[in-house]
């Protein structure tokens, strides 16, 4: 059984299989990717996956679109993972063909109608490089392969207009929130769409991404949350689905009040399960929500990983695995990307715990 199988047997629940390991969206920050190099003797950053044993591959549509400016940076991560919804293809200067730079971040901020909106240069699903992602992918024929990524709604409304602007026109100007979210949902449309004809055959899921919770709370109402959001997620998930695809959604924080929502409009697995988040104890989410999700991530990154012993490492994995070792299913990951704050011990403590996974299943 490849890791693809395993991966799909998992999320279906079609086995008796119920744990498997990722690195978190299949990239690490430069300095702990430097030091796992360095410490398996590898050069490519593909390589170093295959050595820490991760079960998924992760790959994005490269963006090819009109030159962004140079303080735009790319997300840092694999050959095939780089992010590309880089947030500078959304603020560009109205009525200009220019981007607008950091000293100003919120191109939208004083927008006070939404035909105001029509004027402005909206990103093209036209603008990224779909086959290519597709080649990417075809290198891995045995991996769970795992296609898209962050692509937020409710974020990326706050880049437009200000963290501020927009919790306020939630509830004082609709009218302008869901003319955004249309024009938000117009693109996604497109560029997931774009994403599903050119998988077919070599993809497994499609991730999508909204962050739009604290560590303690959502940011807004769960009424709000459902009148705006969870309808233009239906959509997405809905296109992903129809397609052939699981689903994977992305949102940091507390975010058990809309749980039974995602569920609800189809999300297959959900992540990153961040423990020290209020409401987030993975034990309880399993409890409530575990015959019906599959759960990516768990293991701390705020304290466990950075402060905490190799022993305390192993010991936490192995209580997730016997956590889930019933039922499963769990893809066990760090609770948000590797970063320098991660002491090389502790990173190798967790790969080798993982290292047995999977391997009484005749894996590769």
């Amino acid at each position: 059984m490849n890791h693809k199988e395993y991966v799909r047997s998992i999320l279906t629940r079609q086995s008796n299989l119920h744990v498997a390991f990722d690195i978190f969206e299949g990239w690490m920050w430069p300095g702990i990717t430097r030091q796992l190099t360095r410490h398996f003797s590898v050069n490519q950053y593909d390589e170093l996956l295959d050595r820490v044993g991760a079960f998924c591959r992760w790959v994005t549509p490269f963006y090819c679109g009109p030159a962004l400016p140079s303080t735009a940076r790319q997300r840092v991560a694999s050959p095939h993972s780089m992010y590309s919804l880089n947030s500078a293809i959304w603020k560009f200067v109205p009525g200009t063909g220019d981007y607008l730079m950091s000293e100003a971040p919120h191109p939208l901020a004083e927008i006070h109608s939404a035909r105001d909106l029509d004027s402005y240069r909206w990103p093209s699903p036209k603008w990224f490089d779909y086959q290519g992602m597709a080649a990417g992918a075809r290198q891995y024929p045995e991996d769970f392969m795992v296609a898209g990524g962050f692509s937020p709604v409710f974020y990326l409304l706050a880049e437009l207009q200000g963290m501020e602007t927009t919790l306020m026109n939630l509830m004082d100007d609709p009218q302008i929130i869901e003319c955004l979210i249309q024009k938000v949902l117009d693109f996604y449309m497109g560029y997931f769409y774009e994403i599903t004809q050119t998988g077919q055959g070599c993809i497994d899921a499609i991730a999508f991404g909204d962050d739009f919770s604290s560590q303690k709370a959502l940011l807004m109402s769960p009424a709000l949350w459902r009148r705006y959001f969870k309808p233009a997620w239906r959509t997405l998930f809905r296109l992903a689905h129809e397609a052939g695809y699981f689903v994977f959604f992305h949102s940091c924080g507390a975010v058990t009040q809309v749980i039974p929502d995602l569920i609800e409009i189809g999300v297959d697995v959900l992540y990153p399960i961040q423990p020290l988040a209020t409401g987030m104890d993975i034990t309880t989410l399993k409890e409530h929500f575990g015959r019906q999700l599959t759960f990516y991530g768990g293991l701390d990154v705020q304290q466990l990983l950075p402060y905490g012993t190799p022993e305390a490492v192993e010991n936490e994995i192995l209580r997730l695995i016997q956590l889930f070792n019933d039922d499963g299913g769990l893809i066990l990951s760090t609770s948000h990307v590797m970063m320098e704050d991660i002491p090389l011990e502790n990173a190798l403590a967790m790969i080798n715990c993982c290292a047995s996974i999977g391997q009484s299943h005749s894996l590769r």
